[in-house]
């Protein structure tokens, strides 16, 4: 099992590295919403620094959010999810390995320009470390939900707007609980329960994520 995984990682990370310009265009719209917002809000370094963590929180989710709807739909235009069932490969490893994959190559350079972020909206860097975790937390758990989403509408007509419409109301814990762990930062006050709640969250996801992805995986494939 842990081969197979370790197979359909491989397979997606060179696939994610030969589409490299969607992640470059992911990175672009995140500077950009963090640009314009702090445009609307003005020059008062108080009133950046208040909303600058959720500004990086909506940035960072309406950036990844797009790309949920192509999770799974490449592969399955190409035939590749209904290859893999018939040779009896369990769908299960395939999403899991697909969504580590997709956090991956999203999350991670996210994070390597945060810090350009942060001075650029007056957020102190001794906060960067803390901020990156409650960041990776909130994104696994929100990649979790977009593959939720992207497999269950899977081969439906206007799949975008249906992974949308599933998406958003579901990640609002996550949203509320990273924002609070920054603000919580910034006011010097423990995260530890935050972290912990989103902690939980994600191990919850984990559990429920792996099955409803395969299933909607096999619906889209009966139905195909």
């Amino acid at each position: 099992m842990i081969l197979i995984f370790w197979q359909y990682f491989i397979r997606e990370f060179e696939i994610s590295i030969s589409q490299v310009t969607d992640i470059f265009s992911q990175i672009g719209f995140f500077i950009l919403i963090m640009i314009l917002f702090p445009l609307t809000l003005g020059p008062d370094p108080n009133k950046l620094s208040e909303f600058g963590i959720a500004l990086i929180w909506i940035a960072a989710f309406v950036s990844i959010v797009p790309a949920y709807d192509r999770l799974f739909s490449d592969d399955y235009a190409q035939g590749f999810i209904e290859k893999a069932a018939h040779n009896a490969q369990p769908l299960g490893c395939y999403a899991a390995a697909k969504c580590l994959c997709f956090f991956l190559v999203t999350t991670l350079p996210l994070l390597s320009i945060l810090p350009l972020i942060c001075v650029m909206i007056g957020i102190r860097l001794s906060i960067f470390f803390e901020l990156s975790i409650s960041l990776l937390l909130g994104m696994f758990g929100m990649t979790l939900l977009g593959g939720i989403a992207s497999g269950l509408v899977l081969g439906a007509r206007r799949a975008a707007i249906l992974a949308a419409v599933l998406i958003l109301p579901l990640s609002l814990p996550i949203l509320i609980f990273g924002c609070m762990t920054g603000l919580a930062l910034i006011e010097n006050i423990t995260t530890k329960p935050y972290i912990y709640i989103m902690i939980a969250m994600d191990l919850s996801l984990i559990v429920l994520a792996i099955p409803a992805m395969q299933l909607g995986l096999k619906n889209a494939i009966e139905h195909s």
